[in-house]
């Protein structure tokens, strides 16, 4: 009986292994397919609220249908929770605005490079709205990510500042989205059937109801005669253009998924392994796509700003361990 436990335990990891493979595998490859049908848009449709509320539209398309037929358990957040929920999601929402923005304003593979500093965000606002303050050496860790993001940025052929802005109110209300998720997390009454990808299920939709607004506010005149322009341009057909719109939408939200199937499967540690990884196969992989440039400079300050990410995360890990 022994051996056969063993064997069990065995075939059993193995399962799981496997799983987490395919997870980690659809993550990066969801994740890719994202930054490159998101830049193929807004290359030829530049109207970057629009984009960004429409790709959060298509989670209440994907999302519905499968609540509705049992796929997966409707979400019941209790009072409490919705009311945390509301305000996570209006850092989600803009969140995800000023990032479309940036990569629709400047090269993705820089975009990601200076959303390696999220981190160093992160760091700041635990400590002054959690009062989570770490120790010396993990803070002191967090310089070759500056330094990197610093170095990376002056070696960019297609710096512009609004890009750089961009990207960096993107860490800024990431960060604090993931401060405040932590916060609100921790209460006890969370409602029916709020686990991790219902959580984030409903952070979209009540996201999608902020940006749809702000988008018509934004560039409602805009829209009909961009979107016109757009499908006018050599190579591009209206399906095609709502098509790839979609996917991006679909790929946004599927990736953001996995993500949390990832973390829920791997300890923090590699899961920071994972993240760093990630980036450094969307730049790579957008770099490619669109022929970006990178100069020597950039390429170094690229590699430091990672390294950094990785370090940082395995010396806090590490303090996280002593405590």
């Amino acid at each position: 009986p022994g051996a056969i436990e063993e064997t069990k335990k065995e075939g059993k990891a193995k399962t799981n292994l496997l799983v987490l493979g395919l997870y980690f595998l659809a993550w990066y490859a969801l994740n890719v397919g994202y930054n490159i049908a998101n830049k193929q848009v807004l290359n030829v449709f530049p109207c970057y609220a629009t984009v960004a509320a429409a790709q959060l539209v298509v989670a209440w398309v994907w999302l519905l249908p499968q609540w509705l037929v049992g796929i997966r358990p409707v979400p019941k957040p209790s009072p409490d929770n919705m009311q945390a929920l509301q305000k996570i999601s209006l850092l989600h929402g803009f969140g995800h605005l000023v990032t479309v923005l940036s990569m629709g304003l400047g090269a993705v593979s820089f975009v990601h490079v200076v959303k390696a500093a999220e981190p160093v965000f992160a760091a700041v606002l635990s400590a002054i709205f959690a009062g989570s303050v770490m120790a010396m050496p993990v803070y002191l860790s967090l310089i070759p990510v500056c330094a990197g993001v610093a170095i990376a940025s002056a070696g960019e052929l297609s710096f512009t500042w609004a890009c750089f802005g961009a990207a960096m109110m993107s860490n800024l209300l990431f960060a604090s989205r993931a401060v405040f998720s932590k916060m609100a997390m921790s209460g006890k009454d969370q409602g029916e059937n709020m686990d991790a990808a219902n959580t984030f299920a409903v952070i979209t939709m009540l996201a999608t109801i902020i940006c749809v607004p702000a988008a018509a506010i934004l560039e409602g005149s805009k829209i009909v005669p961009a979107w016109q322009a757009a499908i006018a341009a050599p190579g591009m057909t209206e399906m095609k253009l709502a098509t790839t719109l979609a996917m991006s939408g679909w790929y946004l939200y599927t990736y953001n998924e996995f993500a949390f199937k990832v973390l829920g499967m791997v300890s923090p540690v590699a899961q920071a392994v994972g993240n760093t990884v990630k980036r450094v196969v969307i730049l790579i992989a957008t770099s490619i796509a669109f022929a970006t440039p990178m100069t020597p400079i950039g390429i170094a300050g690229s590699a430091i700003a990672m390294a950094g990410v990785l370090v940082y995360s395995l010396v806090e890990q590490a303090y996280k361990g002593k405590k």
